[in-house]
């Protein structure tokens, strides 16, 4: 019976596993075979680990973005001017916003520091005494003192005596404070830079004096060296273009919400704000106001990840293209040296097509081997980075002890289908080569 009638897919499958591991003197992998599996297998797992680890970067920078600041603020439409709570009350907003989880308005102005003889740029913001800025990082991470001291005058020099100088409190960020020298108790000048001599004739606040009553470690980017609180009605001095209305009316710079899934705070923003051509729930008394996520507020940080991931990917996924090329070559070489065979089965019955299908899978096996093997390197080497935080980092470069790793099961199947489809492409040449060649010539070579 011609074996191009008796099973071809079970004789196709066998004839080709023969040739990629004979038995015999020459039994095992040939040198080409084995430097074509290996460089799949290499490919794949760079791949793997890489991607792991920058996707554990990514997943510990949204994280610290979370931590750092609100899921969502409404601010004015001029994100200089603000808007006062007496016209848009805080119950509004939880109102609008059902599913927030905390809603919190505050005061945001650049402003410099002055300690002494030392001197720094920070951001100053006022939240509410009460609520304590749980939803900044700020919140919940006093290392000295307490929130609560911003909503009291606090007495200099760390002590309650008589003839001491009484100020309003603020908390510090740990390096800001180490950059201006200041410990608790000490006196705090906070001047405002937006503050030109009209405002100031008017009543402007030029500078004022806060006493030092805790200090915050957030560990978040430089937010601990540039970040300063006071309490609302402090950090609406600072305001621009401060005079007694704003006083009156409640300014604040914006409204911050949290929510319980924020990566999900865009579908919020849709239904309340509304989207091109639909409109939102959001009262028309508060056309003037305007969200910001914090998908959008670190938008370009965001882009780059993905652009370095990216970019990252494809570099790599050249290895396996390399390595594919190689595939190519081994079953170049592969068919040169089996033209007496591929004649003989011509002669048994075997038809091109299923030449072509029995080179095919040949190269199809090699690509498999090496991302079977890739997959199992990347995934253990991954597996361990994770469990055992085996690489420490320098703790003056990142904020991280270890190499982070974040398992990424969608990228792990699109890299093995790249490297079987790479597998698939660099084999056609060859298996059309083997198909094409004429019985009556290769009979010679028997």
């Amino acid at each position: 019976m011609a074996l191009g009638r008796a099973k071809p897919k079970f004789y196709i499958a066998w004839i080709a596993w023969r040739n990629l591991v004979p038995r015999g003197r020459r039994g095992g992998l040939s040198v080409m075979t084995l430097v074509s599996i290996l460089g799949i297998a290499i490919g794949v797992a760079a791949l793997i680990i890489v991607l792991s680890v920058m996707g554990g970067f990514e997943q510990d920078l949204r994280g610290k973005m979370l931590r750092g600041q609100p899921n969502l603020e409404v601010m004015n439409k001029n994100a200089v001017a603000g808007f006062g709570l007496k016209q848009h009350p805080v119950e509004d907003f939880e109102r609008l916003f059902p599913e927030a989880t905390a809603v919190e308005p505050y005061t945001e102005a650049d402003v410099v520091l002055k300690q002494r003889s030392h001197l720094t740029s920070a951001t100053l913001f006022g939240v509410d005494p009460n609520r304590k800025g749980h939803l900044w990082g700020f919140g919940g991470a006093i290392v000295e003192g307490e929130m609560s001291g911003i909503g009291a005058i606090q007495p200099a020099g760390g002590g309650d005596f008589p003839g001491n100088k009484r100020h309003p409190g603020i908390v510090l960020g740990q390096q800001l404070a180490e950059q201006l020298g200041a410990d608790l108790g000490d006196e705090v000048v906070v001047l405002s830079p937006q503050t030109n001599v009209g405002t100031a004739l008017a009543g402007g606040t030029v500078s004022r004096t806060y006493v030092v009553c805790g200090k915050f470690r957030t560990g978040l980017f430089n937010y601990d060296a540039r970040w300063a609180v006071v309490s609302l009605n402090e950090g609406r001095k600072f305001m621009a273009d401060y005079d007694e209305s704003l006083d009156q009316d409640e300014y604040v710079s914006g409204v911050a919400v949290n929510v319980a899934d924020p990566l999900a705070i865009q579908k919020t923003v849709d239904r309340v704000f509304g989207r091109a051509g639909a409109p939102g729930t959001m009262p028309q008394s508060f056309g003037d106001l305007v969200p910001l996520t914090w998908e959008k507020a670190n938008l370009s940080l965001l882009f780059a990840l993905k652009l370095e991931k990216f970019a990252m990917g494809s570099i790599l996924m050249l290895i396996v293209i390399v390595a594919a090329f190689s595939i190519s070559g081994t079953m170049m070489m592969t068919v040169f040296h089996k033209r007496g065979q591929v004649s003989l089965l011509r002669s048994l019955g075997m038809s091109r097509g299923d030449i072509a299908k029995l080179y095919l899978t040949h190269g199809f096996t090699i690509g498999t081997v090496g991302i079977l093997m890739g997959l199992l390197i990347g995934l253990s080497i991954c597996a361990l980075i994770k469990s055992f935080a085996v690489i420490p980092l320098p703790a003056g470069v990142y904020h991280l002890r270890s190499l982070p790793c974040k398992w990424l099961w969608m990228d792990y199947t699109i890299i093995c289908l790249c490297a079987w489809g790479f597998s698939l492409v660099a084999s056609t040449y060859p298996a059309l080569t083997a198909a094409r060649q004429d019985p009556g010539q290769g009979l010679r070579y028997l």
